[in-house]
């Protein structure tokens, strides 16, 4: 033991190593007049802090000043790695202009593949590390990172060395996610199945050739990657060795869910429009729906997730802060 956290309010710890759904939401063991002795960047032990500084008396001490100690937040949907702001959309969308528009008029995911395509590697490495830096003094210690907005074979691969670099110089842990199928680029506009092919035949295989993603993510819409490519793409991940993610039924009820608990994926994400019976599909296939609250808000979207229902249903979701 090389450190002690004393002087906390109380000590919030998990109940069991696994996640937890429905009626068991909310369970948490709660301690107080506790400390954490930590060794070797671990915490080896939770116990009374008059009985954890008799016994470490060379232990260095870090104050908490009366307040809260709780787990590390995990961030399981980011898109950090982007040079270039989309502000000017909020004027748009103010003038009633929906998210779908905006991108058929080469504004959202193009203008920040713009952004990226014409940026250095070390430049976003530099941008994305401010980020993590930003991440990590809010409380988040793991961090899900997504490409997605290279949206071809060098730009999302220099996107994912970008954040293997950022991964060997920064505290936070990442978890990189090969997100290329996230809209179809300007030169594929109009050649959607040959996009689908390029990341079939040739993405896919490079990155994991790497090894520079665990996960591979598709967003499923009408207007971008449909039921039938996605599941073209992800069973070519999945063969790869890929973990598989979804964005779906962000903006319509288009069955993303189902799909993605019929392929056994690891999460299904945004599932502000998912149908009853994409609920209970992924309830049965223990798949995390990964909700992003500030998603519909930003879009001024009325419609939200129905996280209740999910509950109800027996699922184990996450809450995530993301807006891009």
């Amino acid at each position: 033991v090389d450190l002690l956290v004393v002087g906390a309010a109380e000590i919030a710890t998990p109940i069991g190593a696994s996640p937890r759904g429905g009626g068991d939401l909310g369970q948490i063991a709660v301690h107080s007049h506790r400390a954490l002795a930590c060794g070797g960047g671990r915490i080896v032990r939770l116990g009374l802090e008059a009985e954890l500084v008799a016994e470490y008396p060379l232990a260095r001490r870090l104050d908490a000043q009366g307040g809260v100690i709780v787990p590390g937040f995990v961030d399981a949907h980011t898109h950090p790695v982007f040079l270039g702001t989309r502000e000017d959309e909020f004027e748009r969308r103010l003038r009633g202009e929906t998210y779908i528009e905006i991108a058929r008029s080469g504004g959202g995911i193009a203008s920040s593949v713009r952004g990226v395509r014409a940026s250095a590697e070390d430049a976003l490495l530099e941008c994305l590390l401010t980020r993590l830096d930003r991440f990590l003094e809010l409380g988040t210690t793991t961090l899900e990172v997504k490409t997605g907005y290279g949206l071809s074979l060098a730009d999302e691969l220099k996107c994912l060395r970008v954040i293997a670099r950022a991964q060997a110089l920064h505290p936070i842990e990442i978890v990189p996610t090969f997100l290329g199928a996230h809209d179809f680029p300007p030169e594929y506009k109009e050649r959607h199945a040959d996009y689908v092919e390029l990341l079939g035949d040739e993405m896919l295989p490079r990155v994991a050739q790497e090894d520079l993603a665990r996960y591979c993510d598709v967003f499923t819409e009408a207007h971008v990657f449909s039921l039938a490519d996605t599941r073209t793409i992800l069973e070519r991940a999945r063969g790869l060795g890929f973990g598989l993610r979804l964005h779906v039924d962000q903006l319509s009820p288009l069955g993303g869910a189902e799909l993605a608990a019929e392929l056994q994926a690891a999460s299904a994400d945004h599932l502000e429009h998912v149908s009853e019976r994409g609920i209970e599909a992924l309830a049965a296939a223990g798949t995390i729906p990964v909700l992003c609250p500030l998603v519909p808000l930003y879009l001024r979207d009325p419609k939200e997730a129905p996280a209740r229902q999910m509950v109800r249903a027996g699922c184990q979701y996450a809450i995530v802060e993301t807006t891009s």
